[in-house]
């Protein structure tokens, strides 16, 4: 009867480190991922600041619509509950980050929904930065961050019940957004010329602090920054086709219908 008792005991103690292991998998590194996440939110929130947050102070053109506020409200909102989600990653606090998952989801809907009508409505009324490509052109680089953005946040949440693939989608996403507020800051600091090359060249150091991350306390790159890479690589090289295609001239001249 001994033996019996022993043989039927001895599963537990395995589930038992699977379990231990899988909640480790699940907040390994959260330190550094809240780091990153507040990195990236600063570097939006600082370029926004003098177009958005201080508008009323600074009165720089062009004004603010209520379109325009509506998106700058929703994406502040998405932000704060990015960092936040993050923050409860770190402090091991995972019942409310999935339950505030659910408001995170449709949150990021509306907010591209916003984004794409801002970034049209931008381009039909010739709204750009010094130094851009003409404004049809130009509408190409918002329109397609969105897309990328979108593309990995929803394989983000497909992989939700692998944590080592979602916290990393999620943070290469967070990294896509960047791009604006990365553009405002380098034409603030008269930088302007150089201003779509150093929107890719951020995003792609973001993106290598978190790869050689891996490479350190990992000892190999996992998978899902592989595919960011190439979702990044993608964008870049569709931004750069986008400035001199008449293809896509033709296709803003449609969306914004103008001639």
């Amino acid at each position: 009867m001994a033996d019996i008792a022993r043989v039927s005991e001895a599963p537990a103690a395995p589930r038992a480190d699977i379990t231990a292991a899988r909640a480790e998998a699940w907040d390994d590194g959260a330190g550094f991922y809240l780091v990153m996440s507040l990195v990236a939110a600063a570097i939006i929130l600082v370029g926004f600041t003098p177009s958005f947050y201080l508008k009323s102070v600074i009165h720089a053109p062009p004004p603010l619509s209520p379109l325009t506020i509506t998106h700058g409200v929703v994406f502040t909102g998405w932000l704060t509950l990015f960092v936040l989600q993050a923050g409860l990653i770190a402090a091991k606090k995972r019942a409310p980050h999935r339950q505030l998952g659910v408001v995170g989801a449709v949150l990021f809907g509306v907010m591209i929904s916003l984004g794409v009508s801002t970034s049209i409505t931008a381009g039909r009324l010739g709204h750009i930065p010094p130094a851009a490509p003409p404004a049809l052109a130009f509408m190409a680089l918002p329109l397609l961050a969105l897309t990328a953005t979108a593309g990995l946040f929803t394989a983000a949440l497909l992989f939700r019940r692998r944590s080592d693939w979602h916290k990393r989608l999620m943070l290469a996403s967070f990294f896509a957004m960047t791009g604006p507020g990365t553009h405002r800051i380098a034409v603030g600091a008269g930088a302007a010329q150089q201003a779509i090359l150093l929107v890719f060249l951020v995003a792609d150091l973001l993106l290598v602090a978190a790869i050689l991350r891996d490479v350190f306390e990992r000892k190999r790159i996992h998978p899902a920054y592989y595919a960011s890479a190439a979702v990044f690589a993608g964008l870049q090289a569709a931004v750069s086709w986008a400035f001199g295609s008449e293809a896509w001239m033709s296709f803003a001249r449609a969306i914004t219908q103008t001639a």
